[in-house]
């Protein structure tokens, strides 16, 4: 058996990094934690082991205060990028280098040349999919459109100098063979909830509550929750959206004013009482690698609604319903069977909780263990 290899994570966001950094800590390889700006509510990691450039994060919020889509578009090009720039000066002592996607071509590049393995995390489809997904629903101008090639470009930089990839879901690891990802680099590394956190409590009214967590932007289908919850007009029902509005989708959510709830913002330990509170819970996404919202709800034993395209696990008729994209009408009809339903809805939240119990933090920690004991030890070469 090898020496245990020495890893270095380097996330400018947080997606799951914390959860990842945890695991690589657990497993007794964590060289190195890279980040923006570190959570200092966040505990497991080895606070002597956390480098912070926060440089690239200050400069990406400065250029988000732009108004519309473009502001955003570019902080992830140019943030990103400087953080990236940075964080290459502290991955030479990495044996393996776990990187974000989009954070980690200067880091690869260093790394590659040092001799180390390199592991790229994609969260999302692949971004030429993706891009092909959401043109439908976009308006962008032409200096939207030469960002995003930009961002895709360099995405795609990264899987070619990656020899893993590490992805959530079947459905991003779907997209990446369409897009000519060999296999051989794949690893599908399933992502987790605390069930410490999110469980089961006594509901306090008796409101048919449909809610929904996340970003409100087109990517996420807001807009066909929106269409179908209006086109039902049930009686003693309400429709509750929790998380921040995006530019993009401002006009859609204008035109529904008045018929949803908003809370743009709720703290993860506050957020379980909203799921308790819910009758059950839609994620109509048009693409999302891994609906992490889907199991924390599933957790509090709520019924669920997604899209074919979120990459959460869940039982088709058995937990929920999985639904097409953009299809408001199927969305109103899976919602007016739990309203009609109780009894049914009560069944497969219950069914829904069980089955999700299988996806928790700690078992993400011991496939990533596995993962790089394989790699490491070269039983996947």
């Amino acid at each position: 058996m090898l020496r245990h290899p020495n890893i270095v994570v380097s996330s400018a966001g947080v997606f799951h990094a914390y959860h990842l950094a945890r695991g690589v800590q657990a497993a007794g390889y964590l060289q190195r934690f890279i980040t923006s700006v570190f959570n200092k509510y966040e505990s497991g990691i080895d606070k002597r082991k956390i480098t912070q450039i926060p440089l690239g994060a200050i400069c990406a919020a400065a250029i988000r205060m732009f108004p519309g889509t473009t502001g955003r578009l570019a902080s992830y090009l140019v943030g990103d990028d400087i953080y990236d720039r940075l964080a290459a000066n502290y991955v030479k002592e990495a044996d393996i280098l776990h990187v974000f996607n989009n954070q980690g071509l200067q880091c690869l590049k260093v790394a590659k040349n040092n001799g180390a393995i390199t592991v790229v995390s994609r969260s999302s489809a692949h971004p030429k999919v993706q891009a092909r997904i959401l043109s439908l629903d976009a308006s962008d101008n032409d200096l939207n459109r030469n960002i995003n090639k930009l961002l895709i470009e360099r995405h795609v930089a990264e899987y070619k100098l990656a020899d893993y990839i590490f992805v959530p879901s079947q459905f991003v690891w779907n997209t990446m063979l369409q897009e000519g990802i060999p296999e051989r680099k794949l690893r599908r590394v399933h992502l987790g909830f605390d069930p410490g956190r999110f469980y089961p409590g006594e509901k306090q009214d008796d409101v048919f509550r449909i809610m929904y967590a996340g970003g409100l932007s087109k990517q996420k289908g807001i807009s066909y929750l929106l269409a179908a919850y209006k086109e039902l007009d049930l009686p003693n029902s309400e429709l509750l959206l929790v998380g921040d509005e995006y530019p993009d989708a401002k006009e859609i959510i204008s035109t529904y004013k008045g018929l949803f709830r908003h809370i743009r913002f709720v703290p993860q330990e506050k957020l379980v009482h909203y799921y308790q509170q819910a009758s059950v819970f839609v994620l109509p996404s048009l693409q999302d690698g891994f609906g992490m919202v889907v199991y924390e709800a599933a957790g509090c034993g709520i019924p669920l609604i997604i899209t074919e395209n979120v990459g959460a696990d869940i039982r088709d008729g058995e937990d929920g319903f999985v639904v097409p994209i953009r299809d408001a009408k199927s969305i109103a009809a899976k919602l007016l069977y739990f309203y009609q339903n109780p009894q049914s809805a009560r069944v497969m939240g219950l069914a829904a909780r069980q089955y999700v119990h299988q996806f928790t933090w700690d078992n993400y920690h011991y496939e990533l263990k596995n993962h790089y004991d394989e790699i490491w030890d070269g039983q996947a070469l």
